[in-house]
């Protein structure tokens, strides 16, 4: 599995928290078209948020920077913030079922 990670680091929380549904709405609109088999988007109490998008392969991964990889310069244009980011193999990946619990 493949993941695609984005940190984006906002001047404090409440500016993280209004730029928050954007990204989510911004990713989720592709899971359908791009294959995507995981998004995990986190949002810390000092106005970070991180970014986590899994795909099973690299032509899925591909598609995906093409059809929406401008996301964060369309941000950029509306939020204040820096990023950094990186392409990964996951190596390990741990999701619990609550049910079982």
């Amino acid at each position: 599995m493949l993941s695609k990670t984005y940190h984006l680091k906002f001047p404090n929380l409440d500016a993280a928290q209004i730029a928050a549904p954007f990204v989510v709405e911004a990713l989720g609109n592709a899971i359908p078209t791009c294959k995507i088999s995981g998004l995990n988007v986190l949002i810390s109490k000092e106005g970070d948020i991180s970014i986590n998008v899994f795909f099973p392969s690299i032509s899925e991964l591909k598609n995906f920077e093409k059809k929406h990889g401008g996301f964060l310069d369309t941000m950029k244009k509306t939020f204040l913030f820096k990023s950094t980011g990186f392409d990964g193999v996951c190596i390990f990946n741990f999701e619990g079922d609550e049910a079982a619990a």
